[in-house]
């Protein structure tokens, strides 16, 4: 009696643990990660002890923000183009160039009037709130729009349920990591973690794409 309550309670969380095993492997078939991801955190890594000697012991706060806010620029920059890509799929022109123009300068913007390293810290926290939100509502709905502008290859069309739900859960995990780090590390060693966070977000994203895509052509919807 007691050996088959074994066998039940491993057949049980047999799942869950294929899911964790399939998806750490899929870590070693990830295709070579663009360069120009390396480059904001660069500029944050760079900038920011030089202005920090430029500007005195007396200004870090200062030196912190400004050395985030050129290297948020640079990632903005980058970005900027497949962000309106994405958006030009759901919204008419007029609508994008200022949803685009929003998200890209509001951030600076209200960075430009601050001098406090914290707003640079939850700043990333309100990007994966936006996002995350974004994607639940989707979920809430019934709906795969925001999936659909980010994977439209047809394809990708039977693997958007999916694909929606965990952008949910992959976007509330970094919020959460996110804010544990700011409470549990200084600011300025915070600032590794966001120059390496694309590289580190890159990869887990690619990562749990290709587990959902797996599960989903098993016959095994997450």
């Amino acid at each position: 009696m007691r050996t088959a309550k074994l066998w039940e309670f491993a057949a049980m969380h047999r799942q869950p643990f294929d899911v964790i095993r399939l998806f750490l492997s899929l870590f070693q078939d990830l295709p070579p990660i663009s360069r120009s991801m390396y480059i904001p955190g660069a500029v944050l890594l760079l900038g920011y002890p030089a202005l920090s000697v430029l500007l005195g012991a007396d200004h870090e706060g200062q030196a912190f923000v400004t050395a985030f806010l050129l290297a948020l620029a640079v990632r903005i920059a980058l970005g900027f183009e497949g962000m309106v890509l994405r958006m030009r799929t759901r919204y008419s022109p007029a609508r994008t160039a200022l949803l685009a123009l929003s998200f890209a300068g509001l951030p600076l913007l209200v960075l430009a009037a601050v001098d406090a390293p914290i707003w640079c810290q939850r700043m990333q926290s309100v990007f994966y709130v936006v996002i995350g939100a974004i994607f639940l509502m989707d979920v809430l709905k019934n709906r795969n729009d925001t999936a659909a502008s980010f994977w439209p290859d047809a394809e990708m069309r039977g693997h958007l349920p999916n694909l929606t739900r965990m952008m949910v859960v992959y976007n509330f995990a970094f919020l959460l990591l996110n804010e544990t780090l700011i409470q549990v590390m200084d600011a300025s060693h915070w600032l590794l973690f966001w120059a390496v966070l694309p590289v580190i977000g890159q990869m887990v994203l690619r990562a749990m794409v290709l587990t959902v895509i797996n599960l989903d052509d098993d016959g095994q919807p997450v």
